[in-house]
């Protein structure tokens, strides 16, 4: 196990960094949110990227991503990507620690990870063989380290997409839905004949797929699986160039999912809302051309990020509360014209958020309002 001691924030904020460290940080209301700060990251390889953020509480906030991936040219327009290692870093008493990943010492990358609480944290992600073969890997944090889980054969075979929340840890492979259950992965149907954007599962009977009848169609479908079978429901088709990025479902009827239409230029983002009837495209405030992620917090507030065209320099945040949706203005990155915030994590216990992304130029930043 390896620990970079980093300041959390720059100057002026080492009152902060002590009472996260301590765990102590109070509640903060939601009209304070958006104050982000840069969090100094531990030495990388170059080339590297992180893909995803969460967190169990002030003092366990977890990163995901991958670093010193190569690109050997063998020609004028080819070559050989070798492909980087995996990171997994924790925030932990002001310092990144590391912990070992059984079965994935490199080459691979880990694209998500889901805290369900400080020592109980899921990762999933993807190893590079020798041979040149991908397949999807998947860990359980034990308190001293990562241990493998092993997977359906069906993801073998296209991949898997893990979440794990207070609901139960779910897994979405290219052709089904499945929970885990002890230590064994349960079925819970087979997917729907649909090119799928994004996906959520809320219960064994509340199973969402977002997507288009094919990968060059672009007329969106919605289906919802009610624990016996698929059904297809309304959605009103935005553009013909509509793709979904994320979503999240609430209860049987509420739930949002937000995307990028294509067709504009620039860009736009794309807000859609279920209340239990149909699929209907929501306005969403000025200044943003896509929306990368949306969570929630302990506290019902529902937070999306993505990218401003106003301000370039500023994560893009909107938030949810009292029935409309509001743009919270947030400050710019130092050192970065232009920023694309792509994950976003709320700390249970006191509101902050953390996020991260990257810019056109330079490498990917983690930044706090906590």
């Amino acid at each position: 196990m390896n620990s970079w001691k980093t300041p959390l924030r720059t100057a002026g904020a080492l009152a902060a960094a002590s009472v996260l460290a301590a765990g102590l940080a109070s509640p903060a209301s939601a009209d304070t949110r958006g104050d982000f700060e840069p969090v100094s990251l531990p030495f990388f390889w170059p080339n590297n990227n992180l893909h995803d953020v969460d967190a169990a509480s002030p003092d366990s906030v977890w990163i995901t991503g991958d670093q010193g991936s190569l690109f050997i040219p063998t020609g004028p327009v080819d070559g050989i990507t070798i492909p980087g290692n995996p990171v997994v870093r924790r925030w932990q008493n002001g310092a990144w620690v590391e912990y070992e990943l059984q079965n994935l010492s490199s080459h691979g990358t880990i694209d998500d990870v889901d805290a369900v609480g400080p020592e109980d944290v899921w990762i999933s992600g993807t190893k590079h063989h020798d041979s040149g073969l991908r397949t999807p890997y998947a860990a359980h944090f034990t308190g001293t380290g990562f241990t493998q889980v092993e997977l359906p054969e069906s993801a073998q075979q296209g991949g898997a997409d893990l979440r794990a929340d207070a609901s139960g840890i779910w897994l979405t492979t290219y052709n089904g839905y499945y929970r885990r259950a002890g230590a064994a992965w349960t079925r819970l149907a087979t997917s729907p004949d649909v090119y799928r954007h994004t996906s959520y599962i809320r219960a064994d009977n509340d199973i969402w797929v977002l997507g288009a009848p094919s990968q060059t169609e672009t007329t969106l479908l919605a289906r919802h699986w009610d624990g016996r079978s698929w059904q297809s429901v309304p959605m009103q088709q935005p553009t013909p160039y509509t793709a979904f990025t994320d979503m999240i479902a609430l209860s049987p009827d509420d739930a949002w999912a937000i995307g990028i239409d294509r067709y504009t230029s620039p860009t736009t983002p794309v807000l859609m809302h279920w209340d239990g009837t149909a699929w209907t495209r929501v306005t969403p405030p000025s200044g943003f051309n896509e929306f990368n992620k949306i969570v929630q917090g302990e506290d019902g507030t529902l937070w999306v990020v993505g990218h401003l065209t106003d301000e370039p320099a500023k994560p893009g945040l909107l938030r949810y509360g009292g029935g409309a949706w509001e743009r919270v203005p947030t400050t710019a990155v130092p050192g970065k014209a232009d920023f694309n915030a792509s994950a976003l994590a709320v700390v249970p216990g006191t509101g902050a958020l953390w996020t991260l992304g990257k810019g056109v130029i330079g490498g990917p930043a983690v930044l706090t309002d906590g």
